[in-house]
């Protein structure tokens, strides 16, 4: 059976707002401007007839999917292999710090090539990691459930890797824009958004 998903990044936190890395070990919440933006996410998701939205385990992504889901009346699921990616020594670093301290691997980090997917910081995952994870879950998802339509509350990282199997590039993944992918009952498609 096909299915359709829409992977969206959690809204604003204050940790985003001050360029900090969350990844996974910090779990912060939403901020205001964070609430506002899952709320212009569920009047966008709305016209999509999303059925099921499943989430990432860490606070920002399950408020965002429950705010979400709350408009389109869909159940909410916590999964865990949708979690952000464990970035190691990075977290809770700016992007200014990651430079100075990695040099290398800040920019190979930032490189979305496919030679660049086995990067990762000390102690963290590595971008084919992080995607393989993703794509395993949703793939267990799309094998399990019956939803035609399913949104997933999830990460930058996560959501930037994952699109990188398809050839998708995004330098940056804005807060509460969905990115389509279908199932055709086997794998994975994407198109550019």
């Amino acid at each position: 059976m096909k299915k359709s998903f829409y992977l969206f990044r959690h809204g604003q936190t204050d940790m985003n707002l001050a360029r900090r890395w969350q990844g996974r070990l910090i779990d912060a919440p939403l901020n205001p401007t964070g609430i506002r933006q899952a709320e212009a996410l569920a009047d966008a998701l709305l016209p999509l007839r999303i059925q099921a939205v499943f989430t990432s385990p860490l606070l920002r992504a399950v408020q965002t999917a429950k705010i979400a889901a709350a408009k389109t009346g869909a159940p909410v699921f916590v999964d865990g292999g949708l979690i952000e990616g464990c970035f190691g020594e990075a977290e809770g670093k700016t992007l200014q710090e990651i430079h100075a301290l990695f040099p290398e691997l800040a920019a190979r980090w930032e490189n979305l090539d496919g030679d660049t997917l086995d990067t990762r910081f000390p102690n963290g995952e590595s971008k084919r990691e992080i995607q393989t994870r993703i794509l395993r879950a949703m793939t267990r998802i799309a094998e399990m459930h019956p939803y035609e339509r399913i949104g997933i509350s999830s990460h930058s990282a996560a959501i930037r890797c994952t699109m990188l199997a398809f050839g998708q590039k995004y330098p940056q993944v804005p807060h509460g824009v969905p990115f389509r992918l279908e199932w055709d009952g086997k794998s994975f498609s994407g198109e550019q958004q």
